[in-house]
């Protein structure tokens, strides 16, 4: 957590000192200390593409803090109530930052990470947070008990004048006010922070006077190709009828710019000498360009159509501010092509011989800077974004291309075509139209009553509905994703068993026929896998899992591997769906760890967002037919993924 002091270099404070020794104010002028915040803040905040997440906190307290009474929490779609809260941990030095972060984000956020976290740091766009000290708020972003539309696919930062946080938490929240916004997955600036002290009623800048005389230059109908002036300080007026073709060309060390003349006219800054500032306050000028590394101040900032930077020129280094004095970010930041991302996952697929795909490629590409795509695919055909795939029976990987001309993406996906005839409609007939608890109650109806099989007959079940696709001989393993000889069925290291995804515990049912025996739920997993999870509840975070590729655990939960992410919240969806109040066990989702040996298993919030990361693969949907070839019922949630959102 070693970064920049307050992020000014010496250079940047050696200027003060330099502006103070070149200009003498025309009354007496207070000096005024550093700025210092009250406490700790919220000064970045990342929401981008994937998992592309993170919040930035602030030290400008002047002394180092001890984290452990502080925590951020996430108040979730609205609520009032805390879905998910982390406690801090560490020191933060003065000027210094915490960075916190999700495990899926892009490197270039892990790099500057400082504490990880997937169950806060997994927050939507319209979601808020808030800071705590000791339980008592001292900092929020968003709106407690409203969902927000205003922060998403974004990356803010907060005013450099921003001193002390936003401790009312259900105020209307416009990000405009505090934060200044970047394109979806800007990370440049995560790990240090800027904070000057000067607010929406900045500190009124006196009258300044240079110690040399000020040289004014007024020019009238003046026609010239190229306007160079080498006064070290200088006032500059051009009428409304200047025509400069090449431009003015500023070498000294102060120059200010007056007159209208200068909407039409490029200002080239070439000052030789270092911790040079330039004025254009209460005009509107066409063009800046700062060249080279002496420019230390511009004003009047907001009045610059467009800005540019040459030979080794760093708008980083350079302090802008508006005409009235309140420091702003760069007008232009210089341009760098950014490649196209994803915004939706393709989803495996499978459908029946004959059967059309269509996607609507802009749904699942689009790029940072508002580029047009041109999309390819290596299967299928394209007619401008639409992709359409008419196939021949079999297993098929689809790969499509988004690209802005310059840079691009891939993503790819498995279509099964198969000469089966698709399930029935009558299946789900009687639930079409419903919605939350009568929805939920039909399904229970459609789905009860299936053919129970005994613990032992689990076994055999199990070898034909996780069978791998590549080797009838294999079984593939819940969590590690392993293929596995059929034959190493048992209790010893190196065997598979049968693992209860809904912890058998929850309920008490343990291997009892029924909701201990029923192969929606259980799955080949490794024996030692399967010890380690237990019967914990499902959750983010924890440590890495010997033998487990993307497994983690903590004392409360489980984190299985992206891949399987869904498959888990659809096998829960099911249980809590067919196990009711007339059955053995009434089984119900909560958004609780640790539920023990209540018949409530968690998190709910947690799995409907594993539920959407994941989605339904073509082998889920194949083991879903096997099952009801053999039990004679189907999971609703692998036919009907939306119901999972009208139920919870």
């Amino acid at each position: 957590m070693d970064k920049k002091i307050w992020n000014k270099s010496a250079k940047a404070l050696l200027s003060v000192g330099l502006a103070a020794s070149l200009w003498l104010p025309s009354s007496q002028v207070e000096v005024q200390a550093a700025a210092t915040a009250s406490d700790l803040f919220i000064s970045e905040y990342i929401e981008g593409s994937s998992l592309n997440k993170a919040i930035e906190i602030y030290n400008g307290t002047g002394a180092s803090i001890e984290l452990n009474p502080y925590s951020l929490a996430l108040y979730a779609n609205g609520s009032t109530s805390v879905q998910s809260e982390m406690a801090l941990s560490g020191t933060v030095a003065s000027g210094d930052t915490v960075v916190l972060y999700h495990s899926g984000a892009d490197l270039a956020i892990q790099n500057k990470g400082d504490l990880q976290n997937n169950s806060v740091i997994n927050f939507n766009g319209d979601d808020a947070l808030v800071l705590k000290k000791d339980g008592t708020p001292i900092d929020s972003f968003g709106q407690v008990g409203t969902r927000i539309e205003n922060a998403k696919d974004v990356t803010l930062v907060r005013n450099p004048y921003i001193q002390t946080g936003d401790n009312i938490l259900d105020d209307a929240f416009d990000p405009s006010t505090e934060w200044i916004a970047y394109p979806v997955d800007t990370f440049e600036h995560l790990g240090s922070h800027t904070m000057n002290g000067y607010g929406e009623t900045p500190v009124p800048t006196p009258e300044l006077q240079p110690m040399e005389p000020k040289k004014s230059l007024r020019y009238e109908n003046l026609e010239k190709k190229k306007l160079t002036i080498g006064q070290p300080s200088v006032s500059v007026t051009l009428d409304g009828k200047a025509s400069i073709s090449d431009g003015v060309y500023v070498k000294g060390k102060y120059g200010e710019f007056h007159g209208s003349g200068f909407e039409d006219v490029k200002v080239i800054l070439t000052p030789a000498r270092e911790e040079s500032i330039f004025d254009f306050t209460g005009i509107d000028v066409k063009q800046v360009v700062v060249d080279g590394k002496n420019v230390s101040e511009i004003r009047g900032a907001e009045n610059i159509q467009k800005i540019d930077y040459i030979n080794g020129a760093d708008y980083e280094a350079i302090r802008f501010y508006s005409s009235d004095g309140a420091p702003v970010s760069s007008p232009h930041l210089p341009k760098e092509n950014k490649a196209p991302i994803a915004t939706k996952v393709f989803a495996g697929e499978h459908v029946w011989t004959g059967g059309s795909l269509q996607y609507d490629l802009t749904e699942y590409f689009s790029d940072p800077e508002g580029q047009s795509l041109s999309f390819s695919t290596t299967k299928g055909t394209i007619s401008e974004s639409t992709l359409t795939l008419n196939l021949p029976e079999g297993s098929h990987i689809v790969g499509v291309t988004a690209s802005d001309g310059n840079q691009s993406i891939t993503q790819s996906f498995s279509v099964t075509v198969s000469t089966e005839a698709p399930p029935s409609d009558e299946y789900y007939e009687t639930a079409n139209g419903l919605q939350g608890a009568a929805l939920k109650a039909e399904l229970n109806e459609i789905i009860d009553n299936h053919q129970q099989l005994s613990y032992s007959q689990v076994w055999d079940a199990l070898k034909i509905t996780d069978e791998d696709p590549n080797n009838p001989n294999n079984v593939l393993l819940l969590y590690s994703g392993e293929s596995r000889s059929k034959s190493l069925n048992g209790g010893n290291v190196g065997d598979w068993n049968r693992e209860h995804t809904w912890a058998k515990s929850h309920g008490g049912f343990g291997t009892a026929m029924g909701a201990g025996t029923d192969i929606h739920h259980l799955r080949p997993t490794d024996v030692q896998v399967n010890g380690l999870r237990g019967n914990l509840d499902f959750d983010y975070g924890g440590t890495s899992v010997s033998g487990c590729d993307g497994c983690l655990r903590t004392a409360t939960s489980w984190e299985p591997p992206d891949e399987v992410k869904g498959d888990v919240a659809r096998m829960l969806f099911y249980m809590a769906v067919r196990y009711e109040s007339d059955d053995p066990v009434d089984l119900e989702l909560n958004n609780l760890v640790n539920n023990g040996s209540t018949p409530y298993h968690g998190k709910i919030s947690v799995l409907l967002e594993w539920h959407a990361q994941d989605p339904v693969s073509a082998w889920e949907q194949q083991r879903n037919e096997k099952i009801e070839n053999i039990q004679g019922n189907r999971n609703p949630f692998i036919d009907h993924p939306e119901w999972a959102e009208s139920i919870w």
